[in-house]
């Protein structure tokens, strides 16, 4: 399987410029305003971590790559409760890696449905398998071939906030994701996918 995503990395991506902006500008969501914020599913975390299982241990992907996602825990989600009350926290990563590539984050409202979701590289070399867990979460979302091709090959060089956007005919709203670095640390990624009711 491979998976194609623009670079963001490329033209001197500077991860430190992200620190502390990316999750303000997130929340308060800019290029939004006037947009109500939608699930990204009508799942709960069991039903969309078995649909991504069924196609990650799939016997043909895992000769191509043997990736897993394991170990999910419950938090509460106090620094950003607009995007969901709690959060439950996987991670992934090769299974013959003697460590996680990253994490897998999934939002959920109150009624248990999945609001958003966050997808987190611990280090630049994560990338590939990042990307794949993205590919194959946003298939699990329902979201068709050409809309997932589109919002992984559309991030925008925006110095402040990389995004793309795309409006699912099949979904009925607007996906958007967003890739930045993560919060509190000096190296590593995120990509965040959300879900609003702006047709544009």
């Amino acid at each position: 399987m491979k998976i194609c995503i623009k670079n963001f990395f490329e033209g001197g991506f500077n991860v430190k410029k992200f620190l502390a902006v990316f999750f303000v500008l997130m929340v308060v969501n800019i290029s939004f305003a006037h947009a109500e914020l939608l699930r990204v599913s009508e799942d709960g975390v069991n039903e969309l971590v078995h649909k991504i299982a069924d196609t990650i241990y799939d016997e043909q992907f895992q000769k191509e790559k043997p990736l897993l996602i394991t170990n999910f825990s419950k938090f509460e989600n106090t620094e950003f409760p607009e995007i969901g009350k709690e959060a439950w926290v996987g991670q992934f990563g090769l299974k013959t890696a003697d460590k996680p590539d990253g994490e897998i984050v999934f939002f959920v409202d109150a009624e248990e449905k999945v609001s958003s979701l966050k997808i987190v590289g611990h280090s630049e070399q994560s990338v590939e398998n990042a990307s794949i867990v993205l590919f194959v979460t946003l298939r699990a979302l329902g979201l068709p071939q050409e809309d997932i091709e589109f919002l992984m090959t559309n991030l925008n060089n925006d110095e402040v906030l990389p995004s793309s956007i795309v409006w699912s005919e099949k979904k009925h709203c607007c996906f958007v994701l967003m890739a930045g670095a993560r919060p509190n640390s000096t190296e590593g990624f995120q990509f965040v996918v959300m879900a609003t009711d702006k047709n544009e």
